[in-house]
């Protein structure tokens, strides 16, 4: 086992001793061990496996308050690894369309109000104004806002139809028959949190409230077809699957 100064800790994961400071002091990356003397913390190669996933889910946008949750979740470094692969492509797609947005502008082609309106239907402005009202001052609401400014007419084209294709699936599976917890069914759970994922991070619990809210308000039919409720049984069985308590979520 290496133990790593602060100073060569700061170096080997490209950051500042302040940064690792910051981290020891809201629990975040604590050193792990200390010199015989007890004059010195030392960081171990554990410490630094830790401070790299730290790094990545900062790379990925994810709040420093969010990461300490993500890092404590029940599975393996595995299972971390795909989480972060999964945000890291999230954010390559949010990115690039950031740039086709800015092309979009140099070329005189903005999307406008009507456009969103024809798209989405006559309720869009309605839906989005009661939307900020409820979630304005989040974190969530300004990802979902960047996310949107940066999306040209056919981003919202294909979201639009990618989410009538997982209604469409989401309806057929329930027809057919499939069952809570299944391969199949956690596919859907999945495709449906990358949905969400293009326009705010989307944790199982944020899932959860949100399969809840579909199922307890008609206007959001069009996101699930008629099987809101089946969808709500999918996110709570790969829930509990993960460790996750559906009775004990919240937002956040």
């Amino acid at each position: 086992m290496t133990d790593y100064t602060i100073g060569r800790a700061a170096e080997e994961l490209g950051v500042t001793a302040r940064t690792l400071r910051h981290w020891d002091e809201i629990g975040l990356l604590s050193p792990g061990w200390r010199t015989t003397t007890g004059d010195y913390r030392l960081y171990t190669d554990a410490d630094l496996d830790r401070g790299l996933d730290i790094l990545i889910y900062r790379r990925a946008g994810v709040p420093l308050r969010d990461i300490a949750d993500l890092l404590t979740e029940p599975g393996s470094r595995r299972d971390r690894l795909l989480t972060q692969r999964e945000l890291l492509v999230q954010r390559i797609g949010h990115l690039h369309r950031m740039v086709r947005a800015v092309d979009s502008i140099l070329e005189g082609d903005t999307v406008t109000m009507q456009d969103k309106k024809a798209i989405f239907g006559e309720d869009f402005p309605h839906h989005q104004a009661e939307a900020e009202e409820r979630w304005g001052d989040t974190e969530d609401w300004a990802h979902a806002r960047d996310a949107m400014t940066a999306m040209a007419a056919d981003d919202f084209r294909r979201v639009k139809a990618e989410t009538g294709a997982f209604a469409g699936a989401l309806v057929a599976a329930r027809d057919r028959g499939v069952a809570p917890g299944s391969v199949e069914a956690d596919a859907l759970v999945e495709r449906h949190a990358m949905l969400v994922a293009t326009f705010y991070p989307c944790s199982r619990a944020k899932q959860i409230i949100l399969a809840r809210m579909y199922a307890a308000d008609d206007r959001y039919a069009g996101y699930t077809g008629d099987a809101a409720d089946y969808l709500v049984e999918l996110v709570e069985a790969k829930a509990r699957a993960e460790g996750v308590d559906p009775e004990t979520v919240t937002w956040g």
